[in-house]
């Protein structure tokens, strides 16, 4: 299944089009199209996941073959994390406040499993 085709898959269960993903998400209508159309075989991994949240799936869920995340030191510097950190934000804040309080508590627990491993 093609990148488009799992798109559109998850876009029917909520019964969401591309415009209201891009209204949710910030990602330009068109590039949304593309990508469902099977113009854009290969988005980049943060629109992918811009959307997989917002659709509720995983990005494994919709790429053709499994895309990873990039390397911490491969998001092109403080500038790229910046604005990662502001597009996640943004997902969140669309979230109802009992979900928000939940994706705080998992992230908090996840910088305190990391300061603690760094300790050992």
């Amino acid at each position: 299944m093609s990148v488009g085709d799992a798109v559109t898959k998850y876009k029917r269960r909520i019964g969401v089009n591309n415009e209201q993903i891009s209204a949710a998400t910030g990602i330009p209508k068109s590039t949304i199209d593309k990508i469902t159309a099977g113009t854009t075989l290969d988005p980049k991994f943060s629109t992918l996941r811009l959307i997989a949240a917002y659709l509720g799936c995983s990005v494994d869920d919709l790429a053709a073959e499994p895309k990873k995340s990039p390397p911490a030191d491969d998001w092109g510097g403080e500038e790229e994390r910046e604005r990662e950190i502001r597009e996640t934000m943004e997902i969140v804040k669309q979230l109802p406040e009992r979900e928000q309080r939940i994706v705080l508590e998992s992230v908090l627990g996840m910088v305190e499993a990391l300061e603690k491993s760094r300790d050992i």
